[in-house]
């Protein structure tokens, strides 16, 4: 069944403030990523947003596997995200198992197969022609979605921009965040700061050092950065 655009939002919203009457809450970002998922037939949902920096970072999921592969993206700086944010535009890889997906994504691909993800939506969240970050929506089977289902989920990613952004485009999400993450974000970008001035590079050869290191010692990102702030890593020359 077709709809118009405005009736397709009508739609969307209607589902949105359906599951926010099931709280008796206000429509929130996290019921326009749990219909965004639904629309799109995923298992789980993930929202990456640039919050303040240049960096997009993982700031919602709706289940400890979509978290899971939200953190990787940013510990590797591979993945649906960070290629939506990249190139502004929807990122659908149909089977994840595909050399396509391998050799786009060689280290996340292979573990969002082992987390059982068969196919990927990424829908990008736009201010115009500025990309903030996407909505990653991780499927259980292989394939496709209909055109509707992909303008619904575009829909979804519009009422995030108005749930969540203030009219300059800033962040506002407040509560709205998962707490987890920015945590681990702050964590992350003061060890950053840290390995900077130890070895005088910027902060964004600084955050790759940090995930060249995490990856290469099989550790979370967020975990050494913890060591790094605690001094129990240091990247300094020593003589």
């Amino acid at each position: 069944m077709m709809f118009h655009r405005h009736d397709r939002a009508a739609l969307v919203w209607s589902k949105m403030r359906f599951l926010a009457s099931e709280t008796d809450s206000a429509v929130t970002v996290e019921h326009a990523c749990v219909v965004c998922g639904e629309v799109l037939e995923a298992a789980g949902v993930g929202l990456t947003l640039a919050t303040g920096t240049s960096l997009p970072e993982p700031v919602f999921a709706t289940d400890a596997r979509s978290r899971g592969l939200e953190e990787l993206q940013f510990t590797l700086g591979e993945g649906p995200a960070l290629d939506v944010s990249r190139g502004g535009m929807l990122v659908a890889i149909t089977d994840v198992t595909s050399s396509e997906a391998t050799l786009r994504w060689p280290v996340f691909a292979p573990e969002a197969i082992d987390g059982g993800v068969k196919s990927i939506i990424a829908v990008p969240i736009q201010v115009g022609a500025i990309t903030l970050g996407a909505v990653d929506c991780y499927r259980e089977f292989a394939g496709f979605p209909s055109q509707e289902s992909l303008a619904k989920a575009l829909v979804c990613a519009e009422a995030v921009v108005t749930l969540a952004l203030t009219e300059n485009g800033e962040p506002v999400l407040g509560e709205l965040i998962d707490r987890e993450f920015t945590e681990h974000r702050a964590r992350v970008h003061q060890a950053a700061g840290v390995v900077s001035a130890q070895l005088e590079i910027g902060l964004p050869e600084a955050l790759a050092r940090l995930r060249a290191y995490a990856y290469a010692n099989d550790r979370k990102l967020e975990e050494v950065a913890e060591d790094v702030v605690r001094r129990r890593v240091t990247f300094r020359h020593e003589p």
